[in-house]
């Protein structure tokens, strides 16, 4: 018979037994007819003697017409699904066991697909590339512009640039983000308007009368969907602007690893100044902006760099002032090509693999725990066992049906797994520190389906090979005897407990790691008071972003004044970057006939009250004064590392900086203040007067014990009768601000620590169904012991004693593979801190709390047998 045919009788065995009892009825039939007409009496005698024995000769033919394998598998699998039924209570707890395994593996094999797999959402995605400096700066428009006219690999260069603008005219002001691009920046991506037109060339000239492009949410939220929206005039920072077009719904580039802070509302040209000097953002100068471009057909990533460092080189020797010290060394400048799926997966990355280990240790847990539930449930059947294999089924044989019924349990726990899967990576993305549009076009398809299968089998291949091992041994003569020997096991049982028990104390130790280090940072000393203070963010409606603007100073210090007369206010004042949100200026400082080559320091434009605000101690000299203003800088306060960094103290009073020409004069020093939330390292500042100089853009504190939302209102009124146009937008209070400058510590706590806690739950299931088991195999020993005097303590140190190496062999691997692994855990997480010992103690001490919580009710339960009662019993 054709295998195909053979193939398909497995799965019609209805209609295949209705063919052979066709075939035998008529077989009997014709040989029936033969010795009536030969005459030989007791003809149906005689044809069931030469027939044989009806039901044999079915199977023989069964056998020859079906897979035989095949058959025989699927009737294993049927017998799995009646041992789940037979069972529910231990089937349930490892179909949920192994669903939280598997599915939070395949919810992070959907991010991870989405991240490395997923074909972007823009025209021939794979030769889209962005380029940085070789040492991580962004480019400026000069070095886009200088770019854009040498390279010979890269076609349809763009940039974009995000800032904040005000959007004004109707009601009170608002902050919107957009973004400054060129215009060949939607071209460049693949992206036609869904109404009107994208931007030409020469709207990227200067003195070109404003336009602008909506994205389709903005449209939607703020306009309400405007059918007559093309050539409505917008008021964006105080200049009108006419809307030419409308993006379609789908369209997004708002990604934050490429500076996108937040889902961009609307896009506007960005004039290109082609008489501006070559600038460079590591030198603090000009506009750094993200360059868009696409790799010319047939080029490769390797020549493209190749490309870009000639054209680095090239511009080093035109431009020296911009290289001191190295105009010629190419080796200290050029520029790298990096594909846009990297850039914009960035630091995301090791979040992801973060994930994938957490997610991996857990199912490795499950599938122990899994492989104690089913050995224990083989050795329970092993009278069962035992019949099979003296009725003539092989070793193989029920190695086979062991495994096959394990796979009936991991699908059923993988297709669990994948009905949350979905669910579990929204999840994941939401609770994110960071937005991330990437990861959040997550969804389930046919890869992550085939994924989850094929996770299931291999899981199922993990927990049930030990069981199907043990279980298949079974011999006939001791296992259908009235006293059947149950013991056989213990060890692999044991051998498991100290698996689970060192995977959970290895996710303990790290999470107990990550913890240190956000207890480091959150007990760091801030260096000024935050209570208090109501902090809120500015950005003046006139001047460029890109550099200081002669009349914002003025225009914030009129805000101050205005605020400072509200009753209830202590101080008010402005800073371009406060504590834990450093701004972008800063670069190199050298002191003035000193031998240090000079040291990177930040910079802070600040207005006279700023410390006095914060309460940031005076060291030494003076603070700001009002007469500290004109049109260059004069003098500059430094912090107390800066200080100590130069080998001054408080003789940098005096000392002059080339912080500009001619050089500034230190007036003053103050205390050290964190200006990283992820570091406790002090840094080098540098404060300067915003009556001498000041970017548009910066934040305002206000200092009093007045309501927030009453003060709030005031402060608003305050502004208005100064600049009616003034947005106000960020507003929080300062020890918010505090508290919400370790986002990522905060989610690397919370995401080991969940891991950690279910890992500890499932080891103490595991150690929980050990003795449990433990306890039902000795009933009998037990009762006699207890019949013979011996007291509850000694029964229950006999039975703790029989897991307790194991516990410890578990632990003691844990705290080593924790301490190993922690150079890896600190460079996924960005953590500075070293566990200390302290740290393993209390992950030691916390894992035997969760083993004697879970030994002790199945051992309290051993020492109030009835002996009479368990010894009848057996």
């Amino acid at each position: 018979m054709a295998f195909w045919r053979r193939f398909l009788n497995v799965f019609q065995p209805a209609r295949l037994e209705r063919e052979i009892n066709d075939e035998l009825e008529f077989h009997c039939e014709m040989r029936l007819r033969s010795l009536l007409e030969r005459g030989q009496g007791a003809a149906e005698a005689e044809v069931k003697r030469r027939m044989g024995n009806l039901f044999v000769t079915k199977e023989e033919m069964r056998d020859e017409r079906v897979v035989e394998w095949l058959a025989s598998a699927l009737q294993d699998l049927r017998h799995g699904l009646v041992l789940m039924r037979r069972d529910p209570g231990v089937s349930a707890l490892i179909v949920l066991v192994l669903a939280l395994g598997i599915g939070g593996n395949a919810a992070v094999f959907t991010l991870l697909k989405a991240a490395f797999l997923d074909h972007l959402p823009f025209r021939h995605a794979a030769r889209l590339v962005t380029i940085i400096e070789n040492d991580g700066w962004i480019p400026t428009v000069s070095e886009f512009r200088e770019i854009r006219t040498h390279t010979r690999t890269l076609e349809g260069m763009a940039f974009a640039e995000y800032r904040d603008m005000q959007l004004s005219g109707s009601g009170e002001p608002v902050r919107i983000f957009a973004a400054r691009v060129t215009a060949s920046f939607f071209p460049l991506l693949g992206v036609n308007a869904a109404q009107g037109r994208t931007f030409v060339e020469e709207e990227n000239q200067p003195d070109r009368p404003p336009v602008a492009i909506l994205t389709d949410r903005f449209w939607r939220s703020r306009l309400g969907s405007d059918a007559r929206v093309l050539g409505r005039t917008l008021r964006l920072d105080g200049q009108p602007a006419v809307v030419i077009g409308v993006l379609p719904p789908g369209f997004h580039f708002d990604y934050p690893t490429l500076g996108a802070t937040e889902p961009v509302d609307l896009y506007v040209p960005c004039p290109i100044e082609t008489s501006l000097p070559f600038e460079r953002a590591a030198n603090g100068q000009g506009v750094p902006v993200r360059v868009l471009a696409r790799l010319r057909e047939g080029v490769t990533l390797k020549q493209a760099e190749s490309d870009l460092w000639d054209t680095a080189l090239v511009l080093a020797r035109e431009n020296t002032s911009p290289f001191p010290g190295h105009p010629h060394d190419p080796v200290m400048f050029g520029f790298d090509a990096i594909p846009l799926r990297h850039a914009i997966v960035g630091d995301q990355r090791s979040l992801l693999w973060l994930l994938l280990g957490g997610v991996g240790v857990l199912l490795l847990i499950a599938c122990a725990n899994t492989a104690q539930l089913l050995l224990a449930r083989s050795l329970r059947r092993g009278r069962e066992i035992a019949v099979r294999s003296a009725l003539g089924a092989s070793r193989l044989r029920l190695i086979r049906q062991f495994l096959l019924e394990g796979l009936v349990l991991a699908l059923s726990g993988g297709i669990a797994g994948l009905l949350v899967s979905g669910w579990l990576a929204r999840v994941l993305v939401h609770v994110l520190p960071t937005r991330s549009p990437l990861l959040a076009s997550a969804h389930v398809d046919a890869r992550a389906v085939g994924f989850t299968l094929a996770i299931s089998t291999i899981s199922a291949l993990v927990f049930a090979i030990i069981p199907a091992l043990k279980g298949s041994r079974w011999t006939p003569g001791p296992s259908l005897s009235a006293r059947a020997t149950t013991r056989e096991g213990n060890r692999w049982r044991q051998a498991m407990i100290a698996v689970e028990a060192a995977l959970s104390v290895f996710l303990l130790s790290g999470a107990g790691l990550v913890t240190q280090n956000l207890l480091n940072l959150i007990s760091a000393p801030l260096g000024f008071n935050p209570e208090h203070v109501l902090a809120m963010r500015l950005q003046l409606p006139f001047g460029k972003l890109e550099q200081p603007d002669p009349k914002a100073g003025k225009m914030l210090q009129s805000y101050v004044d205005k605020i400072e007369a509200i009753p209830g206010v202590e101080a008010a004042a402005t800073v371009t970057g406060p504590p834990l949100r450093p701004a972008r200026g800063g670069g190199p400082v050298r002191i003035l006939g000193s031998t240090d080559p000079g040291t990177f320091a930040w910079s802070h434009q600040i207005s006279p009250d700023y410390f006095r605000t914060l309460g940031i101690p005076l060291l030494a000299g003076r603070a700001f004064h009002r007469s500290d203003a004109g049109p260059k800088l004069t003098v500059a306060i430094v912090n107390e590392e800066f200080a100590r960094h130069f080998g001054l103290g408080p003789n940098v009073i005096g000392k002059q900086i080339d912080y500009s020409d001619p050089p500034v004069t230190i007036v003053g020093m103050v205390g050290t203040v964190r200006a990283k939330p992820l570091e406790t390292k002090p840094d080098p500042e540098c404060y300067i007067s915003s009556l001498e100089s000041s970017w548009p853009n910066v934040y305002l504190l206000v200092r009093s014990s007045r309501p927030p939302g009453q003060l709030l209102k005031e402060v608003k009124a305050a502004i208005a009768s100064v600049n009616p146009d003034q947005a106000i937008f960020g507003v929080q209070m300062m020890n918010d601000l505090v508290a919400d400058s370790v986002p990522e510590p905060r989610f690397d706590v919370d995401l080991i620590g969940v891991f950690a806690l279910l890992a500890a739950a499932m080891a103490g299931a595991g150690m929980y169904s050990v003795i449990s088991f433990l306890v039902s195999q000795r009933t009998g020993e037990i009762a006699i012991r207890m019949a013979l005097g011996a007291g509850r303590g000694a029964i229950m140190k006999t039975v703790l004693a029989a897991t307790s190496l194991w516990v410890l062999a578990g632990l003691a691997g844990g705290l080593y593979l924790g301490y190993a692994a922690g150079k890896t855990i600190r460079s996924l997480t960005d953590t500075e801190a070293v566990a200390s010992p302290a740290t393993y103690a209390v992950v030691a001490l916390f894992f035997l709390v969760v083993t004697l919580v879970a030994v002790w009710l199945p051992a309290r339960r051993a020492t109030r047998l009835d002996p009479a009662a368990a010894l009848r019993c057996e």
